[in-house]
């Protein structure tokens, strides 16, 4: 097989189910998603997909390498891990993807230090939440996927996975200047808040404290910019819990009090097990680690 991303983009379309939703979520036009899968069977010499109605069904053929490629794609990305790693240079590209406040701290500061440190590696940033990331990480959209944990959170990694500890981001709680607060966050129960959308980790997290201080949260606004929650703060528009990772030029005026160490949340870095050897992949986690140490 040439071109295994001709196998990525068959078993992408085999675990979303169209070809809109494949090219929705690849840098691919659905004309290009349709023609890596019709080059893909022209190269195996049997047909993957047939028609059901309107839409596309897997052949037995394409169910039979929809079993057999994950452990294919693993291979070949092992065998490109140890070829890379007998170069005198780290070269090559690696994606890594972070949530908001990661990528305000850390990303900046990584791209100087592996500027220096490995200059014929490239490395590409993006912005990502960990429930977009670690599914983009799984289908080879990304190579490193920075993600945060807050406490009670109990989803474990996923087997084809491997985390990388950075650290704990202790949790502030941020009142605006004018409120007077007193020292107790039971005393905001009544006061408005400016929490993250619903269903998201952060949310439930907050949620769940709020529960444990013993009383239910007035969320007057919902956004998942920590930008913009520091603005309500500095505003005097509403209280939030603050990650302490965000830049303290960005939280503005208001009063920031850190909360117990056990609300941290946990920072880690994920690559997939078959990446995890190498070495530009290597060289970032071991930066990472550096700046989080």
């Amino acid at each position: 097989m040439s071109d295994f991303r001709r196998l990525q983009t068959f078993l992408d379309f085999a675990r979303l189910g169209t070809i809109a939703a494949v090219a929705q979520t690849s840098q691919y036009s659905t004309s290009a998603v349709s023609q890596q899968l019709e080059r893909l069977a022209d190269e195996l010499g049997t047909p993957l997909l047939e028609p059901h109605g309107r839409l596309l069904r897997l052949t037995a053929a394409g169910e039979l390498l929809v079993q057999r490629g994950p452990q294919l794609l693993e291979n070949w990305e092992e065998i490109r891990s140890a070829l890379a790693a007998t170069r005198d240079e780290v070269r090559g590209t690696v994606s890594v993807a972070s949530f908001q406040t990661g990528c305000l701290a850390y990303f900046p500061k990584l791209l100087a230090q592996l500027g220096e440190q490995t200059p014929h590696l490239r490395v590409q940033c993006l912005q990502a939440e960990p429930e977009h990331s670690l599914p983009a990480l799984r289908s080879r959209e990304i190579d490193v996927a920075v993600v945060e944990r807050y406490p009670g959170q109990t989803t474990g990694p996923h087997p084809e996975l491997q985390e990388t500890a950075l650290g704990r981001d202790p949790m502030l709680l941020g009142v605006p200047m004018g409120w007077g607060y007193s020292g107790d966050p039971r005393w905001l129960a009544d006061r408005p808040w400016v929490f993250e959308a619903k269903g998201s980790p952060a949310r439930a997290w907050a949620e769940s404290f709020c529960h444990l201080l013993g009383f239910e949260p007035l969320v007057a606004h919902e956004t998942s910019d920590v930008v913009v929650q520091c603005s309500f703060v500095a505003s005097g528009a509403a209280a939030a819990f603050i990650p302490a990772l965000t830049p303290e030029l960005l939280r503005g005026s208001g009063t920031y009090v850190a909360l117990p160490p056990e609300q941290s949340r946990s920072l880690l870095a994920v690559v997939r097990r078959s990446a995890e050897q190498d070495v530009g992949v290597r060289a970032v986690i071991t930066a990472l680690s550096r700046l989080t140490g």
